[in-house]
């Protein structure tokens, strides 16, 4: 019978993560500060009683505080009188609720918004885990680093602190793909939905690199863990596309995705989504005179002249082919100008050997250098100081400190994404 089949989720469902109230989230969020397992709570009802304190405070309370009565009337409707008798003594001691001033007999309370907070925190990790407060983190810090309020040695730990939290997840994420069965995938979908950290990661470390040199190998780290992140988030979502394909079940893919598909597929590919659909037969009734108007309306345009047909190639070589062989043997002599200049170290400061030159031989090796770092194919980046040295009597009066290192093995598409953006050199 129809009736007796469970629920299921559909495509445009907002599934909660694993447990049925969606209240996983808070143990773990709590672990580090309960003084007992029994001191989490997986109650759902103590999560609503909680929010409707936070509403009516919200609505209807002030300097002044409420009362107990007032509270107890705003939570009626979630919660029965003995259910929220047991929570409010629990937000009294526990500080949800204060008195207003401070006494034991004082029959008003006001609301701590620190529990307020809270609650936010918890609402986010049900929504999108905790990946979104490793990209917090990093903004942070970047703000931090910008406005100077953060020491080197302070960077560098919040650069740790990041690289570690995203290699947390990246672990978490593996394990759940490869040994988990699918069912503990499709909750974890809105989790890792949008993934901004490698783009977040890479603006830190390039203003960090800028101001302090000596914290790129950990900017480096840092990116090459986000870059694992993302590895791992594009398996999660390859082993969820083959199992919608496997078992034809559409609800596991998200909105995103659909839109996705709708833009970057052919007609052809989304045709297939209908090829062993049955549809009943049109019953379309037009008159002769609708027929000729839509013939009036789509009638042909006039033939047009053809065009002469092109002359033929000449014989001889293939200029595009030349071309490619060109662009080639270019690719390859900037690459060896640079591990010419760098002495065959990962890292070199190539200023002294750029001022040694003539100015027009030291502005053609800059050029090229310049065009070697922009190249994805050439696994190096080039930084330019905004500092300016002045050498009146050398053969360049004006230069800046130019740095050159080799991007490191890293995971595919650690080239594109690390790819320092040149900045324009001073003579």
């Amino acid at each position: 019978m129809e009736g007796d089949l469970p629920d299921q989720p559909d495509l445009f469902s907002v599934q909660q993560e694993d447990d049925a109230e969606g209240l996983e989230h808070i143990p773990p969020f709590a672990a580090p500060v309960a003084a007992a397992p029994s001191a989490v709570t997986r109650d759902p009802v103590a999560l609503r009683i909680a929010e409707a304190v936070r509403d009516v405070f919200g609505d209807f309370g002030s300097e002044h505080g409420l009362s107990r009565g007032e509270i107890a009337q705003a939570c009626a409707a979630v919660a029965s009188a003995g259910e929220f008798d047991a929570r409010f003594r629990v937000f009294i001691k526990l500080r949800l609720l204060e008195s207003l001033r401070g006494k034991a007999h004082d029959q008003r309370y006001v609301f701590n918004p620190t529990s307020g907070a809270a609650l936010l925190v918890y609402e986010r990790l049900g929504e999108a885990g905790g990946v979104q407060e490793i990209t917090m983190l990093l903004d942070r810090t970047r703000e931090g680093l910008l406005n100077g309020s953060l020491t080197e040695e302070q960077l560098a730990a919040k650069i740790a602190q990041a690289r570690r939290s995203l290699a947390n997840y990246t672990n978490h994420l593996l394990r759940l793909v490869r040994t988990r069965p699918i069912e503990e995938l499709l909750g974890q979908r809105h989790h890792h939905a949008h993934t901004t950290s490698l783009e977040e990661a890479k603006h830190l470390v390039h203003a960090v690199a800028e101001q302090y040199p000596a914290l790129r190998p950990a900017g480096t780290r840092l990116i090459q863990e986000a870059l694992r992140y993302t590895a791992a988030v594009n398996e999660f979502h390859d082993r969820l596309m083959q199992q919608a394909t496997t078992r034809r079940d559409f609800s596991m893919l998200l909105p995103e995705q659909y839109v996705t598909a709708a833009r970057r597929s052919s007609a052809d590919a989304l045709a297939q989504v209908f090829a062993t659909t049955v549809f009943d037969p049109p019953h379309v009734q037009i008159t002769t005179g609708q027929i000729l108007t839509a013939a009036a309306d789509h009638q042909p345009p006039p033939p047009r002249q053809r065009l002469p047909r092109p002359p033929s190639r000449p014989p001889g070589p293939d200029p595009v082919e030349a071309a490619r062989a060109k662009a080639a043997l270019a690719r390859q002599r900037r690459e060896a100008t640079v591990t010419l200049l760098m002495a065959g170290k990962d890292e070199a400061d190539v200023t002294a050997a750029l001022r040694a030159l003539p100015w027009q031989a030291a502005v053609k090796h800059l050029v090229e250098l310049l065009r070697a770092a922009a190249d994805p194919a050439i696994p190096f980046m080039l930084d330019i100081s905004r500092e300016v040295i002045v050498d009146g009597a050398g053969p360049v009066t004006y230069a800046s400190p130019v740095t050159a290192y080799r991007i490191p093995d890293s995971p595919q598409g650690m080239d594109d994404d690390t790819e320092a953006a040149p900045q324009s050199p001073h003579e």
